[in-house]
């Protein structure tokens, strides 16, 4: 609740108030939480009696976290904002009441406003703006912009209605009943969350013969129910999708397959269902042979089956006749007890004294007089145990160390449990690399309870991290809180944390404790290589039993500002503007990072090549310019590949006369790589975009959101996140190694699933992207010589420019962005391979092709994680 007196006084008949000044009465806290809030505050408030001026309370309702959570963000992210509940009447006498006592200037026609043009005002009024700015940041600014957006869309009256659902898709109508429009783009909303996105474009005698206009406003998109709680009923809501306006009432769908399906249909949906897991399982026995594989959620399963090996300088030792080295590496464990739990200090203590490296000492720090009895037990029994005194005690610590070069600080927090092979599994990768920190994979460990075998933990919730990759990093912890470094370079990066903005000079653990280990990770990496150790060494406590909802990453989100950040950052970032706002899709709390464009209206060439389709072409046409900031500074080229539909014609005639686009006209046979090559020498911008015809935008300004990232130098190409209709992934980053050769990872998934590190909702560098969309400079293209036309012509010609585009810089980079979303109804023009014998053996050709020249290189490149299966769909099984 915003911060306001204990009561108001109401206005004396007859007093009169200059606007703004004076004392607020009970009329104007009423009119306050209805303009800010959308509701009236309790009666009670406005009954008691109080002495606060009206323009302090204007502030503090303005910088309220109720304002960001509940209106801010339900702007950007396009749900329904609580002021709907208001009247008409009450509306108008807001409006009324913002003219007398907040100064807002009349509408020029005289008329009352309607709602977005009513917080618009309010949001660009003086006293309220900086307030507003200074509150909430780049979340106002989004706001302020799509309220802009839904006033320009005032003029529409729109109507329509969901019909009918069933398990496989959503149907019903939309128009603008002003102008007599179809053909609209339009979402399907749950709870405010997206589900199904597509347009309103077959014809319907009946709307047209009630409502008049073209008749082209119904709709039919696939949707995925399954991924939504069974047996409880969903309530489906129509929206227009440049707007985010809701039409029409919600659509109960009772989520039961009974409900829908009569008995005869159930039955032959379950034979039909039975017949094609019977055909996939023969297809792959000969596969099961010689391959196997454990799928996540049967995690445990593989623990328990596949034990931490120890490093090979161990095994080597433990052979007859074998040597312990002479290493001398040895490790000082800093553990966190500021939680005050001393059980989970012994726990984290027993794991250590079960090392397989006995070159260690453990510093307690933190924590109560708790924690200090059972530090002074434990060093008692075992002198490498210690409390660490307070400030100078650590300083000094780190100072004497810091002179040893084989010595590390290994940070843990209190309850973590290292596994015994962890010490040396981080010996062996110290002896051979030249890393600076080291960080490993964990899990979780689940204490069921009970008599034996039921209190034995089991392994739950892994966390495979990757190689580490600064995009990720921006938008969550990826190396995780608890990791090795060297002590020299421990204490340069706490020098660098503590004269950072927000850092403390005169205590060391300040950039220790584990709000702070976001920063120390960035210092650390700004100095030198971070290495990462394919293997789970460390097991975290589970809280309660939520292991099928997969880690709790919340701690891991990144929450520095980029201001706190700016002096760790590589260096050609520290100048580079950016900003954090939430992931409109999935409406998750991991944010996503926003780039600012260093030219924010350079021309982007949207170059999309087509034959026939013309609804799939205007479809994605008209969202890309009713979603870009900058619709003007886009020029789209579509390349006619002998389209003969009339309908298809007639739109790109149409479309070019009004100019909407450019056609290229190119008579030859489909040459997917040599129609883009022509579109790319004919476009006019210094930024490309390679397009398929058959995706649909889904991100508001996604025009400002490529500008920003192609704006990096180091940035080659940038792709986005492809959905299929019913929101699942068909488009996450091409992954090296799957079935030995390429794949996109995690196919098939729902779009907000939980899966390792957020991976598919996380910026981050991949190692290819798809020919669907592909965001480039001009510059760019040119150096690497465009597509590949003679042999690859139609498939991998993304695959090989993407390495051809890395690999004349090591600093070079392709970017998966989920801050672009969009539609794909994969391969809806051009037809799927495997539907066609000649179609097959031309890919199988190109993949050869592609291997030939390139195998090196792509087995070279494979990031994917050591333990995940080659033979299932991308990090979904391990082997």
């Amino acid at each position: 609740m915003p911060l306001l007196p204990a009561a108001l006084p109401d206005t004396p008949p007859g007093a009169v108030s200059p606007p703004v000044e004076g004392l607020a009465t009970g009329e104007d806290l009423r009119q306050l939480y209805r303009a800010f809030l959308g509701r009236d505050p309790e009666a009670q408030l406005i009954k008691r009696g109080g002495t606060r001026p009206l323009r302090g309370l204007v502030r503090e309702m303005a910088a309220s976290a109720e304002v960001n959570q509940q209106v801010l963000h339900a702007l950007v992210q396009q749900r329904p904002l609580p002021h709907r509940l208001l009247s008409t009447e009450a509306l108008a006498a807001l409006e009324a009441w913002l003219t007398d006592r907040l100064d807002l200037v009349p509408a020029d026609d005289g008329l009352p406003r309607a709602l977005p043009a009513l917080l618009l005002a309010l949001y660009r009024l003086p006293l309220v703006a900086p307030h507003l700015l200074q509150a909430h940041g780049g979340l106002y600014t989004q706001a302020l912009e799509d309220l802009a957006l839904l006033v320009q869309a005032g003029g529409r009256d729109l109507t329509g209605k969901i019909e009918f659902a069933n398990r496989e898709f959503i149907a019903g109508w939309l128009m603008d009943r002003h102008s007599g429009q179809g053909q609209l783009a339009l979402e399907i909303r749950l709870d405010g969350k997206l589900i199904a996105a597509g347009s309103a474009h077959s014809y319907r005698p009946d709307i047209h013969q009630h409502h008049g206009g073209d008749g082209m406003v119904g709709f039919r998109v696939r949707w995925h129910p399954g991924s939504h709680p069974a047996g409880r009923p969903l309530e489906l809501r129509l929206h227009e999708a440049s707007t985010g306006v809701p039409v029409g009432l919600p659509y109960k769908f009772k989520n039961s397959f009974v409900d829908q399906l009569s008995v005869g249909e159930l039955l032959a949906k379950e034979l039909e269902e039975i017949k094609r897991r019977l055909d996939a399982l023969a297809g792959m026995v000969p596969q099961s042979l010689s391959y196997s594989a454990f799928p996540l959620e049967h995690y445990d399963l593989y623990r328990r089956t596949h034990r931490v090996p120890p490093p090979p300088w161990r095994v080597a030792a433990e052979q007859p006749g074998g040597r312990k080295p002479g290493w001398r590496t040895a490790f000082t464990v800093l553990l966190d007890a500021s939680a005050n739990d001393p059980i989970a200090v012994r726990q984290s203590v027993d794991a250590l004294r079960n090392q397989g490296w006995p070159n260690w000492q453990a510093w307690i720090m933190g924590g109560d007089s708790r924690v200090d009895q059972v530090a002074a037990l434990l060093g008692a029994a075992d002198r490498r145990i210690q409390r660490v005194p307070d400030g100078e005690g650590l300083r000094g610590l780190l100072h004497r160390r810091a002179a040893e070069p084989e010595h590390w600080a290994l940070l843990l927090e209190a309850g973590e449990l290292l596994n015994n092979q962890a010490l040396p599994w981080l010996v062996q990768t110290v002896q051979r690399s030249d890393a600076l920190a080291l960080y490993w994979d964990e899990d979780q460990l689940e204490y069921l309870g009970g008599r034996l075998p039921r209190r034995t933990p089991r392994h739950v919730n892994p966390i495979l991290r990757a190689p580490f990759d600064p995009d990720a990093m921006l938008e969550l912890n990826i190396v995780g809180t608890s990791f090795a470094v060297r002590i020299d370079a421990l204490e340069a990066a706490l020098g660098a944390v503590s004269r950072a903005p927000g850092g403390d000079v005169a205590e060391p653990e300040a950039g220790l404790a584990l709000a702070e280990r976001e920063r120390l990770v960035w210092a650390i990496a700004l100095t030198g290589p971070m290495v990462h150790i394919a293997q789970p060494l460390l097991s975290r406590p589970l809280a309660g039993h939520a292991e099928d909802s997969g880690p709790d990453l919340t701690r891991l989100i990144a929450s520095a500002s980029p201001q706190a950040l700016a002096p760790l950052l590589p260096p050609g970032w520290r100048e580079r503007s950016w900003t954090r706002l939430p992931d409109p899709v999935t409406q998750g709390a991991k944010p996503l990072v926003h780039w600012q464009a260093t030219q924010p209206q350079a021309v982007i060439s949207v170059l999309i090549p087509t034959r026939d389709y013309g609804e799939l072409v205007r479809d994605c046409v008209n969202s890309l310019r009713s979603f870009a900031r900058h619709p003007d500074a886009l020029e789209i080229l579509v390349a006619d590949n002998g389209s003969t539909d009339p309908d298809t014609l007639a739109y790109l005639a149409q479309a070019e006369a009004a100019g909407e686009l450019r056609v290229i006209r190119i008579d030859e046979p489909f040459n997917w790589s040599r129609l883009n090559n022509q579109m790319a020498a004919a476009a006019r911008g210094p930024l490309l975009l390679f397009l398929n015809n058959d995706t649909r935008m889904l991100t508001r300004h996604w025009d400002d959101l490529l500008r920003g990232y192609l704006s990096r130098p180091e940035v080659r190409a940038v792709g986005a996140r492809l959905l299929y209709e019913d929101m699942t992934l068909q488009h996450a980053g091409v992954v090296f190694g799957t079935e030995d050769f390429v794949a996109h990872e995690h196919m098939g998934a729902a779009v907000d699933a939980p899966d390792n590190l957020l991976n598919t909702q996380l910026t981050r560098r991949v190692q290819a992207v798809t020919g669907a969309f592909i965001g480039c400079t001009r510059e760019t293209f040119e150096a690497v010589g465009g597509f590949d036309e003679t042999q690859l012509t139609v498939t991998f010609n993304d695959v090989q420019w993407c390495m051809r585009a890395q690999d004349a810089s090591a600093a070079a980079c392709i970017l998966y962005a989920p801050a672009i979303s969009l539609i794909h109804l994969e391969s809806k023009s051009r037809g799927f391979d495997f539907e066609d014998l000649d179609k097959q053996r031309r890919a199988n050709y190109e993949r050869d092709a592609l291997e030939a020249r390139w195998r090196p290189q792509m087995t070279a490149a494979i990031r994917l994680h050591p333990a995940l299966s080659r033979w299932t769909s991308a990090g979904t099984a391990l082997r």
